[in-house]
């Protein structure tokens, strides 16, 4: 059995379907699983144990492809590694117009992918031969798998457990040096997010891990990205100078195998949650513009607080105007009070 996935990017979205990739290989231990990702995505799936062969394309490349001869190159590069082998199944996860058109280069004896009310857009559907509906409601991870198993016919639950990402030599001495001393409560702060609207404001906070500090007195670990992360970082880092830690420039796979031996991840809605969703290790989560039922990792140790749009606008996955909201009230007003309420109420991985 020879199987491509398509699902090209983001970060999140691409561990979102590391459940496929596990029920793949339980019901079939000896197929050959290969994978289409954006460059920038793709050390995430070298990573995974389960994943043969990884087939990286970068879209960007595809733009004046006609005038420019290095990008000519590249493209004809990605088709003839994806074209060189035929596959028994296809499954587009993305169900974009971008992943369509992989899709339809590729070769495959079925083509699977989202149906007219479920595909993000509409031109995807031209690609697949197969299309299956997903209901609303149920946690991302689980309507990547519906796809798959309503294509095998397969009606049982299946429930993701975990995975652990390959570490390189290197990756392995730098876990083992970040966690030398580290014992008792230590939780891990993922204070970051692409969007500014799915963030909580810094003060709110420090405020926050102040009150929570004074009940459990963990040791924090503030990990960031990008400069502007690593300043909050710092800063956070400030108001708890001789319990905390700042960390920055890890590999995923680093990070991750760090999350496995924290006590707690605390997280916005990012690909740190979802990372955190691979492991065993029990996570808070902060929502507001995005349904959390929708996108927290699945699994009773995992909570998450959601905040409410003060102008009663709904949505059923993600708020329409999260990008464009001049307050992101629904998070960035919060008070420390509303989320401590929430702390240790169950929530649930479907929404009601």
């Amino acid at each position: 059995m020879k199987i491509l996935i398509v699902k090209t990017s983001a970060i999140g979205d691409i561990v979102q379907t590391f459940p496929v990739v596990e029920y793949l290989r339980l019901r079939y231990p000896t197929a050959s699983i290969h994978w289409v990702v954006e460059k920038r995505c793709a050390s995430l799936v070298y990573a995974h144990p389960c994943v043969d062969e990884v087939i990286p394309v970068d879209t960007k490349s595809w733009r004046g492809v006609l005038w420019n001869s290095e990008r000519r190159k590249e493209v004809v590069s990605f088709l003839r590694q994806l074209r060189r082998v035929e596959y028994d199944v296809l499954f587009d996860l993305q169900g974009n117009s971008k992943s369509g058109c992989i899709t339809v280069m590729a070769r495959a004896k079925e083509k699977v992918g989202f149906g007219y009310r479920s595909v993000s857009e509409k031109m995807n559907l031209l690609a697949t031969s197969k299309k299956y509906e997903v209901p609303e409601g149920i946690n991302v991870r689980l309507r990547y798998l519906k796809v798959v198993q309503d294509h095998f016919g397969d009606k049982k639950p299946f429930t993701p457990t975990t995975v652990a990402l390959k570490l390189e030599v290197e990756e392995e001495e730098k876990v083992q040096e970040l966690t030398k001393g580290l014992t008792g409560l230590v939780y891990m702060v993922c204070f970051g997010s692409k969007w500014r609207n799915k963030q909580l404001p810094e003060e709110t906070l420090i405020l926050y891990l102040k009150t929570i500090a004074k009940e459990k007195d963990p040791y924090f670990l503030f990990v960031y990205g990008g400069a502007h992360e690593e300043r909050v970082a710092r800063d956070l880092h400030s108001a708890f100078p001789e319990r905390s830690a700042v960390l920055g420039g890890l590999t995923l796979p680093v990070w991750q195998a760090l999350m496995r031996q924290v006590s707690l991840v605390i997280a916005m809605d990012s690909a740190a949650l979802h990372l955190c969703g691979t492991t065993n290790t029990p996570s808070f989560s902060i929502f507001g513009p995005s349904k959390s039922c929708i996108y927290k990792p699945l699994g009773d140790h995992h909570r998450s607080f959601q905040g409410v749009c003060p102008y009663n606008r709904t949505f059923a996955h993600r708020c329409p105007v999260l990008r464009t909201c001049r307050t992101g009230a629904c998070i960035r007003a919060l008070n420390v009070e509303q989320l401590i309420k929430t702390i240790g109420v169950e929530s649930s991985d479907e929404c009601r």
